[in-house]
């Protein structure tokens, strides 16, 4: 076997071991949140209740071959399942290709510890992002483990300085939880719910303190072309927006009308784990000396000196 050859079946290898957890992955979206096994019982379809059956089950193949439909009822699968399983297969492949390549032996458990710990990174964004899309919530479940994991293994691989892990996670959860606060004062309620300020910490724990500058500038940009983008289509199309909610809207969702005072004004809010998520993504994917990590650095040195 040459040399390229090996590097190519490492490569699909990689893929596929991403797909695979992005496949189980599907299964915590779509489970945690209604307080579900996720273990018991097994893939089955969601209209006919008929199992899965392993060969049905292949990352992304399965559903390209069943034209995402369920083989015993026909009944649609939705689009995001494979969407999760191609992109943590791609974000596993790019994670491996910037640890491993050039190869070195000498390092080899070092890289692969490293790919690992930072796959729990990866994995717990996505699981984030998308309950936070559908249900306006972040779950402790994920953020708190993940947590505890990024300090931990800060501090156990040689590679990774755990203080600045440390100082990320209480640096990034402390900035989040004054937003928090200053929407008490200011709008009487929240601004910002207790799951961002934990997300927060995850992506300090991860990332160490230096990048929570830029995930902070760019979620906000991000989070308002979405909601700008999101007017103007819902305006043009005349279709409902499913992204954005009220407060009262998000309230009822909770059942927590009586919590708030209702003389304040009603506002408009949206899932920023997602914006959160995509900004730590684009800080792991792309610092590598370019514009991005530049303008982090700038930003983070006027914020914290």
């Amino acid at each position: 076997m040459s040399q390229m050859t090996a590097m190519y079946l490492l490569f699909g290898l990689a893929f596929f071991w991403g797909a695979v957890w992005g496949s189980f992955l599907n299964v915590v979206i779509y489970r945690l949140p209604m307080d579900m096994s996720l273990v018991k019982p097994g893939s089955r379809c969601g209209v006919c209740e008929t199992p899965i059956r392993w060969y049905d089950n292949i990352p992304c193949i399965s559903y390209l071959i069943l034209r995402g439909r369920c083989r015993a009822c026909d009944a649609s699968y939705s689009p995001r399942y494979m969407l999760v399983e191609l992109a943590c297969g791609l974000m596993t492949l790019a994670l491996f290709k910037i640890i491993f390549i050039p190869i070195d032996p000498a390092l080899l458990l070092r890289c692969l510890a490293t790919w690992l710990w930072l796959q729990v990174f990866i994995y717990a964004l996505v699981v984030i992002t998308f309950i936070d899309l559908e249900h306006f919530f972040i779950p402790d479940e994920i953020t708190l483990p993940a947590i505890a994991l990024g300090i931990g293994g800060a501090y156990a691989l040689p590679n990774i300085d755990g203080q600045t892990s440390l100082y990320g996670a209480l640096s990034g959860a402390g900035f989040m939880l004054l937003i928090y606060g200053f929407g008490w004062l200011v709008f009487r309620r929240e601004a910002m719910g207790l799951g961002d300020v934990k997300l927060m910490g995850l992506i300090g724990a991860f990332l160490g303190w230096m990048p929570l500058a830029f995930v902070v500038f760019a979620s906000a940009v991000q989070a308002i072309a979405a909601v700008l983008i999101t007017r103007i289509y819902t305006r043009l199309t005349g279709k409902e927006d499913h992204f954005t909610m009220s407060t009262e809207t998000l309230d009822e969702h909770f059942g927590e009308e009586d919590r708030y005072d209702e003389s304040a004004r009603s506002h408009t809010v949206i899932p920023y784990g997602p914006f959160l998520a995509i900004a730590a993504l684009e800080c792991l994917f792309f610092q590598g000396g370019d514009v991005m990590m530049r303008l982090s650095a700038t930003l983070a040195h006027a914020l914290f000196g």
